[in-house]
């Protein structure tokens, strides 16, 4: 067995690119072109490049290592053919005979077996699909009924049972564009009459109104359920306002005059001072969170009364007030100073501190706000050391 490390003159462990600089270099010593066409080193050459052919692929490399280190391949993995067979046997052995006619019938009863299944098949896939169209067809029938029931209704003046039947429906299929149109329609109406009755001041009809966005709509937006909280309170019920406004909250509705509001119901239509003060506080929070996003910390210096919104006196009046009614006395002087920095003709304001000094006993500063209150035209009568 040739030892094609020897004739690439490099050592067992050589690696390929060791194998192959050596192949390189041969090649060019012993190449045919270079020696003249010499028959001699032609056969060199061969025997260079097979060695370098089989050392250089992995697989034949493991291979020629194995056999060089445990003998000749044949030794090892040869088997020998099996014997041919003898002339007896092949005298004896015939091919069989085909019996085609046996074959054409097998083969025409297998196609006739699957044309009747696939005709079976075909024919089910047919009447479960005419008895599914008939049946679409009467659930359309029976939708367009219902719709033609809810039109009947709106037209005699049923408008809540009318938009009910519709809802019934569910979604639209296809074929139904017109109910979905005129649903969107009814829908479109009830805003309208809601915000206009709310804007004219007729505030039952808006409620009816926007009870039925509530109730039937998709989609209610936030702007519209406020309002309806705003209509409530006008019609004296303040609870059903509270609600809706606490609804709005959790939808993250927290606008400083949605908790003004809410505490203005504490205050006035409900009469528990101690939550009031709680939603002016929040309120007040909100406010100054604006005026430092907007002033930044030194907006005491800058606003005004001309710069601000007239809720925003009444915020900041009404927490001044109310920390007058629950004893906190001293929050209460603070906060109409404040308020009279911004709003310096506030007589309101004036009489919250006038109050507050004289129940801590402060007789100066009491008649010091009254005077001040008279200086911007108070004319009423308290009963205070100062008359």
């Amino acid at each position: 067995m040739v030892n094609y490390y020897t004739v690439l003159g490099v050592t067992e462990a050589a690696s390929s690119s060791e194998i192959r600089a050596a192949f390189k270099r041969l090649a060019l010593q012993y190449h045919p072109d270079k020696n003249d066409g010499s028959a001699e080193m032609e056969e060199r050459f061969k025997e260079i490049n097979h060695a370098y052919q089989v050392l250089s692929n992995p697989y034949q490399k493991a291979r020629y290592d194995i056999q060089w280190q445990f003998g000749q391949p044949d030794e090892l993995y040869y088997t020998p053919p099996p014997p041919p067979p003898s002339p007896a046997y092949r005298r004896a052995y015939k091919e069989p005979e085909v019996n085609w006619r046996e074959n054409w019938v097998a083969t025409a009863y297998a196609f006739g077996f699957t044309l009747v299944v696939a005709t079976l098949v075909m024919t089910a896939i047919f009447i479960k699909r005419t008895y599914d169209e008939k049946k679409m067809e009467e659930l359309l029938t029976q939708r367009r009924g219902i719709f033609q029931v809810a039109q009947n209704k709106y037209k005699l003046g049923e408008i809540e049972s009318a938009i009910s039947t519709i809802n019934t429906l569910g979604v639209f299929m296809d074929g139904e564009d017109d109910m979905e149109a005129y649903k969107t329609s009814l829908m479109e109406s009830f805003v309208f009459e809601a915000e206009h009755n709310y804007n004219q001041g007729v505030y039952e009809e808006a409620i009816y109104y926007f009870e039925l966005i509530e109730n039937y709509a998709p989609r209610n937006p936030l702007p519209l359920q406020e309002h309806l909280a705003l209509a409530y309170r006008e019609v004296n019920r303040p609870y059903k306002s509270l609600k809706k406004l606490k609804e709005l909250l959790i939808f993250n509705y927290r606008k400083m005059e949605t908790y003004l509001l809410m505490a203005q119901i504490y205050r006035d239509d409900i009469h528990d001072i101690t939550e009031a003060k709680r939603y002016f506080e929040v309120a007040s929070d909100l406010a100054i969170e604006k005026y430092k996003s907007i002033y930044g910390n030194a907006y005491p210096l800058v606003l005004s009364g001309a710069s601000l919104p007239e809720e925003h006196y009444y915020l900041y009046t009404g927490l001044a007030s109310a920390y007058l009614e629950t004893g906190e006395l001293e929050k209460a002087i603070k906060s109409t100073k404040w308020n009279i920095s911004v709003w310096p003709d506030s007589v309101e304001n004036y009489l919250i501190a006038a109050q507050s000094f004289e129940v801590l006993g402060d007789d100066a500063e009491a008649c010091e706000s009254i005077k001040k209150a008279r200086e911007h035209g108070y004319t009423g009568t308290l009963n205070s050391p100062c008359l």
